[in-house]
């Protein structure tokens, strides 16, 4: 062994420690999304941008073509790249300017429904 000693043996318990932690608690890595997307996690995106007065339909948790419209205005504004596709900085940005979304903007904002352009 490289290490010896108290440091070697404090190394090595904490490396086993981690690899037990890490086995038992994977980390999760969140995809991105993007169009043709579907799911709870859209919905949150969809009325997240809904707070922001980019997204004017109902959360339907289908990532289409208003959905992405929404996402680039969303990334232009923030100064991220501009893609169309909700990744892990846009999810930091987004969670950062908004609040947790209430079942009723999850389910049902009143706003007119459109379907086909999500």
């Amino acid at each position: 062994m490289w290490w010896s000693g108290r440091a070697g043996t404090v190394a090595l318990t904490a490396l086993t420690a981690l690899t037990s932690v890490t086995a038992c608690h994977p980390v999760r890595i969140t995809p991105a999304l993007r169009p043709g997307a579907h799911g709870p996690a859209v919905r949150d995106l969809q009325a997240r941008l809904a707070q922001l007065a980019l997204f004017p339909h109902d959360p339907t948790g289908r990532y289409g073509a208003g959905t992405a419209r929404a996402v680039r205005t969303f990334q232009q504004e923030a100064g991220l790249s501009v893609t169309g596709t909700y990744a892990s900085a846009d999810r930091s940005a987004l969670t950062s300017r908004t609040r947790r979304p209430t079942h009723t903007e999850l389910h049902h904002t009143g706003k007119i429904r459109d379907r086909s352009d999500n």
